[in-house]
């Protein structure tokens, strides 16, 4: 149950007060908070190049990987957490996994890898 309306200013109190808004809302008492770790947190940074290293190295070593289309959808799901103001790393480790198995044992991308799972590591603790 919503109770306010569109206001030029001030404060809405909604319901039972389990939303307070405060400044110029609209009528459906929308506003848009941006939350999440900085952008130039270097832990972050560091694990988004080992990231993009990773990828470009499998469009040159498609050919060595046990399934390419495994690997591109653990890197884009990496990439999709990694871009999210909360990381998870359930979902971080499981996809490192994936990614691993996928991989199989191309020696060339093994080590950057390990390196992402260094990074992502990092990153988490």
């Amino acid at each position: 149950m919503r109770f306010g309306r569109a206001n030029a200013g001030g404060t809405n109190v909604t319901g039972s007060g389990n939303q307070v808004n405060t400044g110029r809302v609209g009528g459906d008492m929308r506003q848009v908070h941006v939350s999440g770790p900085a952008a130039s947190d270097p832990r972050l940074l560091a694990a988004q190049a080992r990231l993009a290293e990773l990828e470009a190295a499998l469009d040159t070593h498609a050919d060595e990987v046990h399934s390419i289309d495994s690997c591109r959808r653990a890197v884009a799901r990496i990439d999709e957490e990694l871009s999210t103001s909360a990381p998870d790393g359930r979902r971080l480790t499981e996809n490192l996994e994936m990614l691993s198995l996928a991989l199989g044992s191309a020696a060339s991308l093994t080590s950057l890898a390990g390196s992402l799972h260094s990074a992502i590591e990092a990153l988490l603790s």
